[in-house]
């Protein structure tokens, strides 16, 4: 006789890979739960793809608007960025997408939907709010983290993520991105072009390294006009305060060291993600 268990399929994490899952599933006709210990959308809705895009396309308007006489169109005086505005219609956009990861969805396509923290134990079995629920299949889709680098003064000093970034209510006069990879590329590449000073950091010897340099060129080139200052193989070895000030004391491959930004009005920004599983 087979085993009877409470589920054919429970999804561990409600971002956008345990939503699909938990939609596919559910449609072919499997018994299915989905357990999230926070919100439904994950990164992609809240932290990720829908906030930094709208805030890239926000960023976009205002830099052309700046340029409008390039185009052979009547220059406008264009006032310093809001970003609380800014924010607002992200979040807006934010929560226009987030029907389509709302719990009544997902239970309309018939997914039981369970707001808590999972824990395994045993094979077939995951024990959450004090409930022992049984699956003859389970998905771990529990995605990441951002993954804070260890610097000296960094956590005394305060720094933001990308799970803060987008709830920011003033725009930073300065800001150091550490970590050049797509998403602190982006995201330094928007904020310089809102206005504000930019340093993006990495240890790697070019933003986006992942790309093929001639492809990467393409996107260096035009943050470099946009102002960027790019410190590529660099570690920031330290933060510390001085006099109401902050300032990061970057480290070269090369052993050579030097003081930037020294400022009263600075966020630094960790930009690389570690798996949560």
């Amino acid at each position: 006789m087979l085993p009877s268990y409470d589920y054919d399929m429970v999804v561990i994490g409600g971002g956008a890979a345990g939503l699909t899952v938990a939609a596919g599933a559910a449609q072919l006709g499997a018994k299915t739960a989905l357990i999230e210990k926070n919100k439904l959308g994950g990164d992609c809705l809240h932290y990720g793809c829908v906030p930094s895009k709208t805030l890239i396309k926000s960023a976009k308007v205002y830099h052309y608007a700046k340029r409008l006489k390039d185009f052979g169109l009547p220059s406008v005086d264009v006032p310093p960025c809001d970003l609380g505005s800014v924010l607002g219609h992200v979040a807006k956009v934010i929560n226009r997408v987030a029907v389509h990861d709302s719990v009544e969805r997902f239970e309309g396509l018939g997914v039981e939907v369970i707001f808590g923290a999972a824990a395994f134990v045993s094979e077939h079995e995951v024990r959450v709010n004090g409930r022992t629920i049984s699956a003859d299949r389970f998905t771990i889709a529990t995605g990441s983290r951002p993954m804070v680098f260890p610097v000296e003064g960094l956590e005394a000093c305060g720094y933001v993520t990308n799970e803060e970034i987008f709830s920011l209510k003033t725009l930073p006069d300065r800001l150091v991105v550490l970590g050049a990879g797509p998403i602190g590329s982006e995201l330094a590449h928007a904020f310089v072009r809102l206005g504000s000073q930019v340093v993006l950091v990495d240890l790697v010897e070019y933003p986006i390294s992942v790309e093929d340099r001639d492809m990467a060129d393409v996107v260096i080139n035009q943050m470099v006009a946009d102002g960027i200052v790019l410190r590529m193989s660099a570690r920031a070895e330290k933060v510390y305060r001085k006099d109401g000030s902050k300032a990061v004391v970057l480290e070269a491959k090369d052993g050579s060291r030097d003081t930037v930004f020294v400022m009263r009005s600075w966020w630094p920004w960790v930009a690389s993600r570690i798996s949560k599983a």
